[in-house]
C-alpha cells in the first residue's frame, strides 16, 4: 500500500520526499538519508534477532521467490491512483504477494522477493532518485520483518488452513501497513518540520482499509492454491479483470472529480472582483486541479505596456510572486507555436519540451497558450506533478486545455471590465481621475481620518481665458492646453496628492496630509504661478491664469459635498482678488447661517422696498459741471447695521433676487431723476446691470415700462454693463444692447480693462462711454503701468468716439493727470462720496461749476 500526500514539497507516503528540482531545503538530504539508514538498521536488527531462524512448514506447495518477485513487480506496476484536490492516494497491491509469501515461502525468500521485484520497478520504471530508492527499500525491509514476526507469533511454524491462518495474515498485513504509515509520517516531518493531522488521518485511513482489502484478496488466493495449484491460472485471470475494472472505476471517479473541480474553477474565477484577484485564483485553481507544485502565468503586453508580466505560484504560498521579463524564453515560445496545450511527462522525449523543463528546472509540465480574438494574450503553465507514482498525462492535458480556455475568456473580460471601470472613473483627455473618483477618494479619506491625522485639503482650480483660446484656436488646441495643464499640476504636487479634472476647464486637487490652511494656500499659490507661465504652441505662447479656492477638513466640513461646495465658494471669491487664490471663510458663503438669514431678510426688504439708493455725482472735467449721478443701492440692517453691497448683491445674484432688486433700483432712480429735473437739475442717472439681468428676456420691456412710468427721457438713463457680463453670452448680449440703444438709452462699459480682451466686441457693441476701473485710477500716481493703461484706454475710446469716465478719483493730482490725458468725466471722493437723494439735492444747490468741484 502506498499513499501520496500532494501538498507542495511533501513526500509521498511509502516513499522519500520528492525534492523539487528548483530547490532543496538545507539539511533535508542528510536528515532523510539518516532516517533511511536508521530504518534499514532497525530492519536488520529485527531480521538477525527474530526472523533469520524462522521457518514455515505445512503448506501443500512452495512458491519460488522469483515468482513472488514478479508478483511484487506487478503490484507496483498496477498502481491505482485515487486523486482529489491536492491529495492523492496510490493504491498498490503488494499486500497480496505478501500474504502469499507468508504462507508459501520462507521469510528470507519473502524479503528478497519484495526488494528485488519492487526495487526493479522503482529503478527501471519510475527512475527514482537514489535517496528515495534507499528509503523505500529500507522501509520495505522493515515492513516485511514486522509482518513475518507478527505472522509467526500467531501461527507458529506450522501453517494450517483455517481461521487462525486468516487472522494471522490479516494482522501481519495491517502491522506492515502501520509500519509504512509511521515511517512515511516521520519522513514527512523530517522534510517539512510538521505533519498535518488531516493529512495523517487520510493516509492512515486509506492504508489500513487498503491493507485489509488486499489481505482478504490474498487469502482467497491462498485458499484456491491450497486446494489446487492449477487454480493459479484462474486467479491470474480474475486478478487481471478486477484490476481493469478497478482502474475503469477509478478513472470514472477521476473524471467526475475533474468536472466538479472545473465547475468550482469557473465559480471561483467568476466571483473574483478584479484582474489581480482573477490571476491569483486562476493560478491557485489550476495548480489544485492537476495536483501540481507550481503554476505560472505569463501575460503578454497590451497597448503601450512593455515586457512580460510573469506570475508564479509556488510552494505553500497563496500569493503569486511577480516579475517583469523583457521577453519570452525561446524554449517556452516554441511550445505555444502550435496553439494547443503541450504535455511534458517525466519520460517525455520531445527535445522542445526537454529544453523547456531544463530551462525552468521542472520535472514535468503542461503548457497551454491563452488566446483571445485569435491573438496570444498569455501562457498558462503547471509543473512538477505532486506524488511519487504519477506524472501528467493526456487526460490532464485535456482538462488543462479547458482551464486555459476559461482563463482566456476570463482574462479578456477582466481586461475589458477594468478598462471600462478605468474609463468610468478617469477623464479620457488627460487620464486624470474624474469627478466621481475624486469624490470617492475624498469620502474614503474622510471616513478613515482620525483626530490626530493631518488635515485634508481640497482645491478647485478654474482656468481663466481658456474659453477665448478654445474659441479662437479651436478645440484641438484647447485639448492640448488642458493636457499640458494636467501635466503641470501633476508635476507640481507630491505623489500622495490626487489631481482630477472635474470637467471643462475645472480641475481639483486632494491633499490627504496638509498641515494647516497656510500650507494649502501656499501650495495653491505655487500651482497658480506655475500655470501662469506661458504654454508653447507652435509659434505662439499661450497664457492662461487660474483661480483657486481652498477648503480643508475638518475645519471647513466633514463630508465631501460640503468641502467641495465650500472650495467652490472660495474659488468664486478668488475671482474678485488680484491674488487669484482664496481660502473658504464663512463670510464668503451664502449657505452660512448668517448668509441664510440675510437671504430671507433681503427678500423681505426688496418686497417692502426697504432698500435705499445713494447717488455719487459725475463731473465733466472740462467745465466742472455735474452732468449725472450713479445710483448705488444700500441696505441698512436694523441689527447688523450697514450691510456692504459686496456682500448682499452677490447673494441677490445667486438666489434670483437680482431681478426684483434691479427693478426697484430702476424705478427709484428714474423717479428721483424726474424730481431733480422738475427742480431744474437735469442729470442723467446710471444704473448697474448684472450679467443675470442682461440675460433676462424681459429686461428691455421692463426698462421701457420704467421709462414710460417715470417720464424720463431714455437718453438720461445710463446702463452700466461689465465686460464679463457681455462675454458670458456675447451674441445675445449684443442683441439686447442693440435694442436698448435703439430706444435711446445710454450704454456704458463698466470696469473696463479688468475682464476679457474684448476690443473686437467693443467696436461692435453700441456703447456710448467706457468707465476706467477704479483699481487703475487709484494707483496711477504710484504705478507707471497703471498710468499707461489709463492713457491707452482714454486714447482708444477717443479714437472710437466714446466718452471716458474715470471712477475712483480721490486726489487733486489724479484729477489733474486725468484731465491732462483727455479724460471726459470724473467720479470719486475728490468730488463727493455717495449721498442719499435729499443730501445730494442740497449739495447740488451749493455747487458752482468750476474746472474742479470738491465737496467741502
Amino acid at each position: 500500500m502506498q499513499s501520496e500526500t500532494a501538498a507542495s514539497g511533501a513526500p509521498a507516503a511509502g516513499g522519500a520526499p520528492e525534492e523539487p528540482v528548483t530547490r532543496r531545503p538545507a539539511g533535508v538530504f542528510g536528515r532523510v538519508l539518516g532516517l533511511s539508514l536508521l530504518v534499514a538498521g532497525v530492519a536488520g536488527v529485527i531480521y538477525f534477532l527474530a526472523v533469520r531462524d524462522l521457518s514455515t512448514y505445512g503448506a501443500p506447495i512452495a512458491v519460488s521467490w522469483l515468482i513472488l518477485a514478479a508478483g511484487y513487480a506487478a503490484s507496483e506496476l498496477t498502481v491505482v491512483h485515487i486523486e482529489f484536490r491536492r491529495d492523492a492516494h496510490s493504491v498498490s497491491l503488494n499486500e497480496i504477494p505478501l500474504v502469499l509469501a507468508l504462507v508459501f515461502a520462507s521469510p528470507g525468500h519473502l524479503i528478497v522477493a519484495h526488494l528485488v521485484g519492487a526495487g526493479a520497478v522503482l529503478v527501471l520504471h519510475r527512475r527514482q532518485a537514489v535517496l528515495k530508492l534507499v528509503f523505500n527499500l529500507s522501509h520495505f525491509a522493515l515492513e516485511d520483518c514486522v509482518a513475518i514476526v507478527v505472522f509467526h507469533a500467531l501461527v507458529g511454524g506450522a501453517v494450517r488452513l483455517g481461521p487462525s491462518l486468516w487472522i494471522a495474515a490479516v494482522v501481519a498485513t495491517i502491522a506492515a501497513a502501520t509500519v509504512s504509515v509511521v515511517t512515511v509520517s516521520v519522513v514527512i516531518w523530517v522534510h517539512q518540520n510538521r505533519v498535518s493531522v488531516g493529512q495523517l488521518r487520510a493516509v492512515v485511513g486509506v492504508a489500513l482499509v487498503g491493507a485489509l482489502f488486499n489481505a482478504c484478496v490474498g487469502l482467497v488466493a491462498v485458499i484456491v492454491l491450497w486446494a489446487d495449484a492449477g487454480g493459479s491460472v484462474l486467479l491470474v485471470a480474475i486478478g487481471a479483470i478486477l484490476c481493469v475494472a478497478y482502474r475503469a472505476y477509478a478513472s470514472l471517479r477521476q473524471r467526475h472529480a475533474s468536472l466538479e473541480l472545473l465547475y468550482q474553477f469557473t465559480q471561483a474565477v467568476r466571483g473574483s472582483g478584479n484582474a489581480e484577484q482573477i490571476v491569483t485564483d486562476v493560478l491557485a485553481q489550476a495548480r489544485q486541479m492537476v495536483r501540481a507544485e507550481i503554476a505560472e502565468l505569463a501575460i503578454l503586453p497590451t497597448g503601450g505596456n512593455q515586457g512580460i508580466d510573469w506570475l508564479v505560484l509556488d510552494g505553500d504560498s497563496d500569493v503569486p510572486t511577480r516579475t517583469l521579463e523583457p521577453s519570452l524564453h525561446p524554449s517556452l515560445a516554441a511550445l505555444v507555436e502550435g496553439g494547443r496545450p503541450v504535455v511534458g511527462s517525466k519520460s517525455v522525449r520531445d527535445p522542445r519540451i526537454r529544453a523547456h523543463l531544463a530551462q525552468r528546472g521542472h520535472r514535468d509540465c503542461i503548457v497551454a497558450p491563452l488566446v483571445a480574438d485569435d491573438q496570444l494574450i498569455g501562457i498558462l503553465t503547471v509543473a512538477n506533478r505532486l506524488g511519487d507514482v504519477s506524472t501528467f498525462d493526456e487526460q490532464d492535458g485535456r482538462l488543462f486545455e479547458t482551464i486555459a480556455a476559461h482563463t482566456s475568456v476570463t482574462l479578456q473580460n477582466a481586461r475589458l471590465v477594468d478598462r471600462l471601470r478605468h474609463e468610468a472613473l478617469h477623464d479620457n483627455l488627460t487620464g486624470l481621475p474624474n469627478r466621481v473618483l475624486f469624490q470617492q477618494r475624498l469620502a474614503d479619506l474622510l471616513a478613515r481620518r482620525r483626530p490626530t491625522d493631518p488635515q485634508i485639503a481640497v482645491m478647485l482650480i478654474d482656468l481663466d481665458r481658456f474659453k477665448e483660446i478654445n474659441d479662437t484656436l479651436g478645440h484641438a488646441t484647447g485639448d492640448l492646453l488642458l493636457q499640458e495643464v494636467a501635466a503641470r499640476l501633476r508635476r507640481g504636487v507630491a505623489e500622495r496628492v490626487t489631481v482630477a479634472r472635474l470637467g471643462g476647464d475645472e480641475f481639483a486637487l486632494l491633499d490627504p496630509a496638509q498641515h494647516g490652511l497656510e500650507g494649502a494656500v501656499a501650495l495653491a499659490r505655487s500651482l497658480r504661478e506655475d500655470l501662469h507661465r506661458p504654454f508653447a504652441y507652435q509659434d505662439l505662447e499661450l497664457e492662461v491664469s487660474a483661480t483657486i479656492g481652498v477648503s480643508i477638513a475638518p475645519s471647513h466640513g466633514r463630508d465631501a459635498s460640503t468641502l467641495l461646495r465650500r472650495a467652490d465658494v472660495a474659488m468664486y471669491a478668488a475671482k474678485n482678488t488680484a491674488a487669484g487664490v482664496a481660502a473658504y471663510g464663512e463670510t464668503l458663503d451664502e449657505h452660512s447661517p448668517r448668509k441664510l438669514a440675510l437671504v430671507g431678510e433681503l427678500r423681505s426688504v426688496i418686497d417692502h422696498e426697504g432698500l435705499e439708493l445713494h447717488y455719487q455725482p459725475k463731473v465733466e472735467m472740462a467745465t466742472g459741471r455735474v452732468i449725472g449721478v450713479e445710483a448705488l443701492v444700500r441696505w441698512h440692517h436694523p441689527v447688523e447695521g450697514p450691510v456692504p453691497p459686496d456682500e448682499f448683491v452677490p447673494i441677490a445674484e445667486r438666489t434670483g433676487l437680482i431681478g426684483p432688486m434691479t427693478d426697484f433700483v430702476l424705478r427709484t432712480a428714474l423717479a428721483q431723476c424726474r424730481r431733480w429735473g422738475e427742480a431744474g437739475q437735469h442729470l442723467s442717472v446710471a444704473v448697474n446691470l448684472s450679467a443675470r439681468s442682461l440675460l433676462d428676456a424681459d429686461l428691455v420691456d421692463d426698462i421701457a415700462r420704467a421709462l414710460t412710468v417715470s417720464g424720463v427721457e431714455a437718453s438720461k438713463l445710463v446702463l452700466e454693463i461689465t465686460e464679463t457680463s457681455v462675454m458670458s453670452d456675447a451674441e445675445y448680449a449684443m442683441h439686447v444692447l442693440n435694442r436698448l440703444s435703439s430706444m435711446g438709452v445710454t450704454l456704458a462699459m463698466d470696469d473696463f480693462g479688468t475682464g476679457y480682451s474684448s476690443l473686437s466686441y467693443l467696436k461692435r457693441l453700441p456703447v456710448d462711454e467706457v468707465k476706467i476701473d477704479k483699481s487703475f485710477v487709484l494707483n496711477m500716481q504710484q504705478d507707471e503701468n497703471d498710468a499707461v493703461i489709463v492713457r491707452s484706454i482714454i486714447d482708444l475710446a477717443g479714437n472710437l468716439g466714446l466718452r471716458v469716465v474715470a471712477e475712483g478719483v480721490e486726489t487733486m493730482s489724479t484729477w489733474e493727470a486725468l484731465r491732462d490725458m483727455g479724460c471726459d468725466i470724473a467720479q470719486g471722493y475728490v468730488i463727493s462720496r455717495p449721498l442719499p437723494a435729499d443730501q445730494l439735492g442740497a449739495w447740488l444747490e451749493t455747487v458752482t461749476p468750476t474746472p474742479l468741484v470738491i465737496a467741502r
